[in-house]
């Protein structure tokens, strides 16, 4: 099969399914992104374990924190059989990149940019850069609070609002150096069916730093505020 007709069929495809492809493109960019960020530190030999602090909070839960950890439990997305050893990779943390990836961020961008392309219309620089500014401050912060508040869900977290509440203004800081640039080039070049799939590629760059702002331990200044 020539490379022209496997391109035709992948077009028709997004064309007849663009939510799904959407999905399963940006949820794996995602998933791959958190892989090779546990390949790395396999071969470098980084540990990454899980906060004492964290695994603390189990004791005391709400019902539905427990019935909540219990699912969780059942789809093997716990951190409990020390899963981030050195030389071992933590398949649980990999399925809660794609469930988030899948069937949260891969919707939610699906129906962002359809309803962006056809609110404003055109490729002028004035059009560009409005698009630019609402998908980076409308857009972009509520979905750093989803992000850390579902991943702390799948954690199984009592308190879920703590990792967000810590660490929003920094990740939002760095996500305004990375994605403006790369959104820039998005609005004025990329077609727009294929818009969230070069935000998936992309995401494979940015996904690496967000694993790491996720990995840093909570702030012993927030910790402290907690406890009080």
């Amino acid at each position: 099969m020539s490379l022209s007709r496997v391109l035709q069929k992948l077009r028709s495809s997004v064309q007849k399914r663009p939510l799904f492809f959407s999905s399963v493109v940006y949820g794996s960019f995602y998933t791959g992104a958190e892989f090779t960020q546990q390949t790395y530190n396999r071969i470098f030999k980084f540990s990454s374990t899980t906060n004492n602090e964290e695994k603390i909070a189990f004791e005391i839960e709400r019902p539905l924190f427990i019935w909540i950890r219990r699912f969780n439990q059942k789809l093997g997305l716990l951190d409990e059989n020390n899963s981030m050893e050195l030389g071992c990779y933590n398949w649980a943390r990999l399925k809660r990149y794609a469930i988030y990836g899948c069937f949260i961020a891969g919707p939610v961008l699906h129906g962002w940019y359809k309803w962006l392309d056809m609110f404003y219309k055109g490729k002028t620089m004035k059009i560009v850069f409005i698009k630019l500014l609402v998908d980076q401050f409308i857009l972009t912060p509520p979905l750093i609070m989803i992000f850390f508040i579902s991943m702390s869900l799948m954690e199984g977290k009592s308190n879920i609002l703590d990792e967000c509440k810590d660490k929003f203004f920094q990740t939002f800081k760095t996500s305004c150096m990375y994605w403006l640039p790369v959104q820039f080039l998005n609005f004025l070049l990329v077609p727009p069916a294929l818009r969230v799939s070069f935000v998936s590629i992309a995401a494979f760059c940015w996904v690496n730093i967000l694993c790491y702002l996720k990995s840093t331990p909570i702030s012993e200044r927030n910790s402290n505020q907690i406890k009080h």
